[in-house]
């Protein structure tokens, strides 16, 4: 008798398990389109402000490599501590890797975000476009 409710055991046990993997496997998509949507907006907005931020530090620094005056230094200060929300979008960026996205995911953020920037592609390339 024991060998045959050890073996029910075994059978339910491993049912259990396998609609417990099924499950898990239909909800990890569900999962990483919700939080996508819940967290698109201040993602987007981190995105925006880094971007712009880098774009300001390299025409500082260019700048400055062209004709070095205290202005022009005082500016790549100002660019340099503007840096720091790049720090932010970075850490907001690893909270939504361990929350479970990919980074297929994130990169498909980040293109959503400069969309919404943009109304055409001149729009686009402007934002990514480095002026100095």
């Amino acid at each position: 008798m024991p060998s045959r409710l050890s073996g029910s055991r075994l059978l339910s046990h491993s049912a259990a398990f396998l609609v417990g993997a099924l499950v898990a496997w239909v909800a990890m998509p569900l999962w990483r389109q919700a939080v996508m949507t819940w967290s698109q907006d201040e993602y987007g907005q981190l995105v925006e402000q880094c971007d712009t931020a880098m774009r300001d530090h390299f025409q500082a620094k260019q700048v400055v490599a062209r004709d070095s005056d205290d202005r022009a230094e005082r500016e790549l200060g100002e660019a340099e501590i503007g840096l720091i929300v790049c720090q932010d979008y970075d850490l907001y960026q690893k909270r939504l890797l361990q929350w479970g996205l990919r980074e297929d995911e994130l990169a498909q953020m980040r293109l959503k975000a400069t969309e919404a920037r943009a109304s055409d592609l001149d729009d686009v390339i402007a934002i990514h476009e480095i002026n100095f």
